[in-house]
């Protein structure tokens, strides 16, 4: 098939799924799919030449499950809004099904991408709560508001150019069985809560700009370095070792503690002055046998002159006395 998507479709407001994959098809994705097919629970329309963004409306689709957009020419950014499909919030108690699905719908047969393998799913497709945007030109960040979709079990990123952080709450979708994020930009961590996913079978996060420690709790500890080659700045198991920092000590000064430091320095450079310039005198005279003549005829000289003063005047004193008397 080839063309745009057929219009006629919009009139088909109890149409539950729309698989249009594997085809010819360009153009953008028509916003009355998220206005009109209000029933939708698959959406497939992979492997064509569409271009431009993701309809904002598309969340619209509440029933929605399974939504296959990859292998287009998407543009854009993904819509933060994506987080609010309906039918991929919430945790069921029982593994039977996020939804309740009609018999009849167990007789559909719908082709998906996931885990690195192409599966049938034809009886157990209740069960299945899946987004693919693999393979566009999406960019920007991963809106945390994706994180939301606790009830999302397969979810494929990969190559594209997004950029930013992995958000941190992604460790809340407890029930992800694989997660794609390969070939993109992300960058700094990745996140400590990624160990509270313990159903995740498949994890790919090569070839971005990560970076940190690879944290080893949990289901991380049981991939191997494919789920992390490509990425410069990771390090740890199964990666070769984080260098070895030393974290210098825990050193608090106070403000009087360096006032009384800086008194300290100051008196004790006033005692070592004092001692190395005494010593540094007293060397020299008993080294140059000139100079110590020459020092002790000073002090002799000196003692003359003072007491000739001391006694001159004390005389006076005791002339003005018997004056006075």
């Amino acid at each position: 098939m080839s063309g745009t998507i057929p219009l006629f479709l919009k009139h088909c407001h109890k149409l539950v799924t729309l698989d249009l994959g594997e085809n010819k098809l360009h153009g953008r994705i028509p916003t009355w799919i998220g206005r009109n097919l209000w029933s939708l629970r698959v959406l497939r329309l992979r492997s064509n030449v569409l271009y431009g963004t993701i309809p904002m409306n598309i969340v619209n689709l509440t029933s929605l499950q399974l939504l296959d957009l990859s292998s287009n020419n998407l543009t854009g950014s993904l819509p933060s809004s994506l987080g609010n499909f309906s039918a991929m919030v919430e945790i069921q108690n029982n593994i039977t099904s996020v939804l309740h699905i009609e018999t009849y719908y167990y007789e559909e047969s719908i082709l998906m991408t996931t885990k690195g393998s192409t599966i049938d799913y034809t009886t157990i497709l209740s069960l299945v709560t899946c987004i693919d945007l693999s393979n566009n030109h999406l960019s920007g960040e991963i809106p945390k508001e994706l994180t939301k979709l606790l009830g999302l079990r397969f979810l494929n990123l990969s190559n594209n150019h997004l950029t930013g952080r992995i958000p941190e709450k992604m460790g809340d979708m407890k029930i992800l069985e694989s997660l794609d994020l390969s070939v993109n930009s992300l960058t700094g961590e990745i996140p400590s809560s990624f160990s509270a996913m313990h159903f995740l079978e498949r994890l790919n996060l090569s070839y971005n700009n990560l970076s940190g420690k690879i944290p080893t709790s949990g289901q991380l500890s049981t991939f191997d370095s494919s789920t992390y080659v490509g990425n410069k700045g990771l390090c740890g198991m199964p990666l070769p070792d984080c260098p070895v920092y030393q974290t210098p000590p825990d050193v608090r000064v106070t403000h009087e503690d360096d006032e009384k430091l800086d008194k300290l320095l100051e008196y004790t450079s006033i005692v070592v002055g004092f001692v190395v310039g005494f010593w540094l005198f007293i060397g020299t005279l008993i080294m140059k046998q000139a100079i110590r003549f020459a020092f002790f005829r000073w002090i002799d000289k000196a003692n003359d002159w003072i007491y000739v003063q001391f006694a001159v005047k004390l005389a006076k004193l005791k002339s003005k006395w018997q004056t006075t008397t």
